[in-house]
């Protein structure tokens, strides 16, 4: 079975590509079945080549610091949504004016106006976008993918995606949904510097865990409701042709079996949800970080 990578596979369709076929189950049916391929915490090392958009959500930016300038250098445009914008002007102090954004969106009842006069003088795009119907990182996100094509844009990381209120990480995740039905989508991560998570949507998908930052525990969660029947290599605790849902089996405190690869295929959408590992060096504080730098 042939395997594309995902951040190629949209464009690989746009051309007017076929997908492999492959003989599945005792009926030998012929079904369309390709296996994604997720780059995961590899986005994180200096030799990686993808071309990312990096999305500033409204939580903490500090403890996320480290990740944050890994990122930040890398990416090929960046976004604050709203409140996020007062995080990237307080916590970066004097380096602010080195750090400034493509875009700014929100529906600013969170961002102060000095701050936003600040990067406008910077000669920022900000883009009011006062619709409640939508959070105002699915706003952001839709935006992104408008001007993918513009800026080669492969995926979209959300740094700043957990912590605080409950409603809002749910919020987050919805947007995972959102982003799939979206005209041009592409792959998005929620990130934090103890977190990545993603949404493997029906179908197969071999996820990459060897780039060193992976942490110990991983999981599976049927967020989208009963999923009838997964299979998984690579991880501790493999299922087989299984079932999960809430208020039975779900995969949660699982880990690696030393495999480069984890391999996923369900019937219904599950969140990947994985824990982050950075060195002891990775980990500094802000004061450190700015001695240092």
């Amino acid at each position: 079975m042939k395997s594309l990578h995902l951040f190629s596979f949209f464009s690989y369709l746009e051309h007017g590509h076929g997908v492999q076929r492959r003989i599945c189950g005792p009926s030998l049916l012929i079904q369309i079945m390709e296996t994604l391929e997720w780059e995961l915490l590899h986005i994180l090392k200096s030799d990686n080549c993808s071309k990312f958009a990096l999305l500033i959500l409204n939580q903490p930016l500090e403890p996320e610091l480290e990740i944050f300038h890994k990122l930040w250098s890398k990416a090929v445009y960046k976004a604050c949504v709203d409140g996020g914008t007062n995080e990237l002007y307080d916590t970066l102090g004097e380096q602010r004016g080195e750090h400034v954004p493509d875009i700014i969106t929100g529906d600013f009842d969170s961002a102060r106006a000095d701050v936003l006069q600040f990067y406008k003088d910077k000669g920022v795009e900000i883009i009011n976008t006062p619709d409640q119907d939508d959070t105002d990182f699915t706003k952001c996100l839709k935006l992104i993918l408008e001007r993918r094509k513009m800026h080669q844009i492969e995926c979209v990381i959300a740094l700043s995606a957990f912590g605080g209120r409950l409603d809002q990480q749910f919020a987050n995740i919805n947007t995972l949904f959102t982003a799939s039905q979206l005209a041009g989508s592409v792959p998005v991560y929620l990130l934090s510097s103890q977190s990545m998570t993603c949404l493997l949507q029906k179908g197969c998908h071999r996820l990459k865990v060897n780039s060193g930052y992976e942490g110990d525990s991983c999981g599976l969660v049927p967020i989208a409701g009963k999923c009838n029947c997964i299979s998984t290599t690579g991880l501790k605790w493999n299922l087989d042709k299984q079932a999960m849902s809430f208020g039975e089996l779900i995969s949660t405190s699982n880990t690696w079996n030393g495999d480069s690869d984890v391999t996923v295929e369900t019937d219904n959408s599950l969140l990947w949800m994985m824990n982050v590992k950075l060195q002891k060096d990775e980990c500094m504080p802000l004061s450190e970080y700015n001695n240092w730098s």
